[in-house]
Parts: C-alpha cells; structure tokens; sequence
C-alpha cells in the first residue's frame, strides 16, 4: 500500500499508522511544548527547535533531528513533520 505522508497531515491534521505505535505524521501550525524524547524529519516547511540549554535547531525539509530533553517545536510557516515516539 502507498501512503503519501504530507498529504495525509495535511488533509487529517495527524495521521497514525497501524503496526506502527509511536509513529505520525502532524501538520504543525504553532509552537508546541514536548516533554518527551522523540526523531523528527521534517517532510515540508521548516521548523525551529529551542533546547534547555538556550540553544536551537533549525530545520528544514528533508532534515532530521533526535531529541532526548524536553523542548519547544514552533513552525516558520505550517510545516509537516514525521514523528517517532523514542
């Protein structure tokens, strides 16, 4: 089967998967704070990460990060991101 994951986000806001606990893909509107760890590919748009540390991440599509502390996620413009629960 062929899922088109940034089409998906963005028709229902979030899509999960069967088989697939932990894993989605999100349309991201506005900042979110996130306590727990998890691996984001950004699929389209661009996103900034805050850290604890006061440093950030700037991602863009096709870029990925993995992130072990609580952070903040914030959109430059809607953005799609896949995301895996670690």
């Amino acid at each position: 089967m062929k899922l088109h994951l940034v089409r998906l986000a963005k028709r229902q806001g979030q899509a999960h998967f069967p088989g697939l606990e932990g894993f989605f893909t999100y349309l991201l509107t506005q900042p979110e704070q996130v306590q727990e760890p998890r691996l984001y590919i950004v699929l389209e748009g661009e996103v900034i990460v805050d850290l604890p540390d006061h440093s950030y991440l700037h991602l863009r599509k096709g870029e990925a990060a993995h992130l072990q502390s609580p952070h903040r996620i914030a959109p430059i413009d809607p953005s799609v991101l896949a995301v895996w629960k670690v």
